[in-house]
């Protein structure tokens, strides 16, 4: 769909936990446990996601983290499962 690469498609999960993951464009950008760091795919070279590439693109870590930070919005009625808590 023309003039939608920039948008970002967000979703939670939180069956045995909580995993964070977004999508803009080519690029996919997944948190795998609260509180941990920041995994991007460039999914045309790696549609597998087998290769993190975070490392070499902190600009955009930068961007997902801070559309992250603005992209759920807390509930007193679920608190996410904390395992550093544990």
């Amino acid at each position: 769909v023309p003039g939608t690469s920039d948008r970002f498609l967000y979703w939670e999960f939180h069956e045995r936990g909580f995993k964070q993951s977004a999508r803009r464009g080519d690029w996919k950008a997944v948190r795998m446990k609260l509180g941990g760091p920041l995994e991007l795919y460039y999914l045309p070279d790696d549609p597998a996601e087998s290769r993190n590439v975070a490392a070499t693109h902190p600009q955009l870590v930068a961007e997902f983290e801070a559309f992250f930070a603005q992209a759920r919005t807390p509930s007193p009625y679920w608190v996410p499962d904390d395992p550093t808590t544990r």
